[in-house]
């Protein structure tokens, strides 16, 4: 077993910096994590696109162009997380639609956090500090972080965070202005790629009472200019989630959240000591505020916290100092700042990415302490059971990974662990339906909307499915509750109007067609299908007028061209069906379609 009293410091790596090298032994030990890493989500790397994918990347627009790439910096996105999204949008040009790229980014990031949490760890001379990186590599808590490429801001975030956390300590340490520079600019780029960094500050505060046993004032001017960065990102990051649609379905009272936090803390604590049927979305649970007993998990919290501090002139300060960096950050996922998906789940395996290290720490702290001053005999048998746990971890790594290669294999793995994550049940009904599996998509769709009958994308859904199997008067009362709680929606307008034409209510679908345009004016698409109706409706003079539109928006579309020289011929206009072939042809020889 490798700890950290094994690994060189002080002296030796203060000297190894100043000379640009790395500490003796560090490039094998840095490598040993990078390793196990891969072996660990082997199976991510061949694993597909899942929740949220498309949302953030496949079927974004902003990926596809520089004015995207410009709207999000201009916080056009649906949370402000810029360089997050820049790296999806350079990961777009470089890997297109293929995840292979997506996922090896995502675990080398997570295994540079790794090795950035090893150097902290050391620096603040916590035993075991190689383990600890060693565990928040392989535990299984993280998979959802590093498998689901939507969480890259994850991996992205924690790589700034504990870099930035890294510079500062090392700052103090060699009295080196640039490193302390270098530890601001890390910490604004990990609040540009999530909010949840923005804790920081405080950790660091911990991390030099932990060094010092004290704070003195040049350390809280130190600190002054990341307190200024963490307020900008945490004002930020509330606006967003504000905005955000309230589906009424969990209180906001303040004495609901606090009754809720308390065992939210409790329920992520268990997760990382006893990984067993872990969820990556917990069932929702709704406290009763007005029972004392919902309070216990608060005050078993409190009276912790207080033990330690009594004892934190001995045996307590090392957990004092553990649990107060896993509380502080949790602090923002905890429910006392509305976030939108704590509608559906009180906690997820993502929200604690950052904040589970804490506990690694302390875990891997106790083991190197207890087997340092065991007999040999026992110490081997410890090194045993280390051994056992790491291996037991890993194998639980690489099989959690395994749900992630489609969103069916996703939808389905979450699902039978929480059957009541609406989106997840109407995601899975949108795959059934692609491949014809209606009466299953439209089970999924109906249950999502028993858990959120407000849940608008669910009753468009439906929609498509009951249309799809011909049943159209359900399916027009399922588009008309959409556009009750989304009015002038665009894609339910155009989906109502496919469904009038298949009934047979062509005037509907006109004026359905006619009313989406209004709603999303600059989409080439809505003018096609408007004019393919209006077509079939003998109308070709106002189809013809529809194609022009659409060509207008999407000049070298091949489809609409030769839907245009249709729509010309049929009302008689031959000269000008016949220039319209012409330049069809062309964009065809252009395109490399012969």
């Amino acid at each position: 077993m490798i700890s950290s009293h094994e690994l060189p410091d002080g002296p030796d790596v203060a000297k190894a910096v100043r000379m640009g090298q790395p500490p003796q032994h560090f490039k094998l030990f840095a490598l040993l994590l990078i390793l196990c890493a891969v072996i660990a989500y082997l199976p991510a790397i061949g694993a597909g696109f899942v929740w949220d994918d498309d949302l953030l990347l496949t079927a974004n627009p902003q990926m596809e162009s520089g004015q995207g790439l410009k709207e999000i910096w201009l916080g056009k996105t649906v949370d402000y997380q810029p360089l997050t999204f820049t790296i999806f949008w350079l990961e777009k040009a470089a890997w297109g639609d293929g995840p292979v790229g997506y996922h090896v980014i995502s675990i080398l990031l997570h295994a540079v956090a790794a090795v950035l949490l090893w150097r902290i760890l050391s620096i603040l001379r916590i035993p075991g500090s190689w383990l600890a990186a060693l565990l928040f590599v392989i535990h299984p808590i993280n998979v959802a972080s590093v498998a689901w490429i939507a969480e890259l801001k994850n991996t992205l975030s924690a790589a700034f965070f504990f870099g930035s956390i890294l510079a500062f300590l090392s700052s103090l340490k060699w009295n080196d202005t640039k490193l302390y520079l270098l530890s601001i600019a890390l910490f604004a780029l990990a609040g540009l790629s999530k909010g949840a960094v923005v804790i920081m500050p405080v950790v660091l505060g911990g991390c030099l009472v932990w060094t010092n046993k004290k704070i003195t004032r040049e350390d809280l001017v130190r600190i002054t200019p990341l307190v200024f960065i963490a307020i900008v990102i945490s004002l930020l990051t509330i606006r967003y989630q504000s905005s955000a649609l309230d589906y009424g379905l969990a209180s906001a009272s303040l004495p609901f959240r606090i009754a809720r936090a308390g065992m939210i803390l409790w329920l992520y604590l268990r997760e990382i000591l006893f990984p067993i049927n872990l969820s990556p979305m917990l069932a929702q649970w709704q406290p009763n505020v007005y029972s004392a007993l919902v309070y216990l998990p608060h005050l078993l919290v409190v009276a912790l916290l207080g033990v330690f501090f009594w004892k934190r002139h001995s045996w307590g300060r090392p957990f004092l100092f553990a649990s107060s960096y896993y509380f502080w950050m949790l602090l923002p996922v905890l429910g006392f700042v509305w976030m939108a998906l704590q509608q559906e789940t009180p906690c997820a395996d993502w929200w604690q990415y950052l904040a589970a290290p804490g506990i690694f720490a302390g875990i891997a702290a106790g083991f190197v302490t207890v087997s340092k001053g065991a007999s040999r005999k026992t110490r081997r048998r410890l090194y045993v059971l280390a051994c056992v746990v790491l291996a037991v971890l890993t194998v639980q790594t690489w099989r959690r990974c395994t749900i992630y290669q489609s969103m069916e294999t996703y939808c389905r793995a979450v699902l039978d662990e929480n059957p009541h994550v609406w989106a997840l049940q109407t995601n899975l009904g949108v795959t059934l339906a692609a491949r014809g599996e209606f009466e299953q998509a439209i089970a999924c769709h109906r249950q999502a909307l028993r858990d959120n009958p407000r849940f608008m994308q669910a009753h468009n859904n439906l929609g498509n499915a009951l249309s799809a199997t011909r049943n159209w008067r359900e399916a027009e009362t399922e588009f008309v509750r959409a556009l009750q709680l989304s009015p002038s929606n665009a894609v339910v307008l155009g989906n109502l109007s496919d469904n009038y034409f298949r009934a047979g209510k062509t005037g509907e679908a006109l004026v359905a067609d006619a009313n989406a345009i209004k709603a999303d004016r600059y989409n080439p698409r809505r003018y096609v299908e408007f004019g393919v109706k209006l077509a079939a409706n003998q109308q070709f003079e106002q189809a013809v007028v529809c194609f022009k539109n659409a060509l207008v928006l999407n000049p070298r579309d091949i489809v609409t061209q030769i839907k245009l020289v249709q729509a010309l011929m049929a009302a008689g206009h031959g000269e000008d069906a016949f220039v319209a072939s012409k330049q069809a042809m062309q964009s065809a020889r252009e395109s490399g379609n012969k």
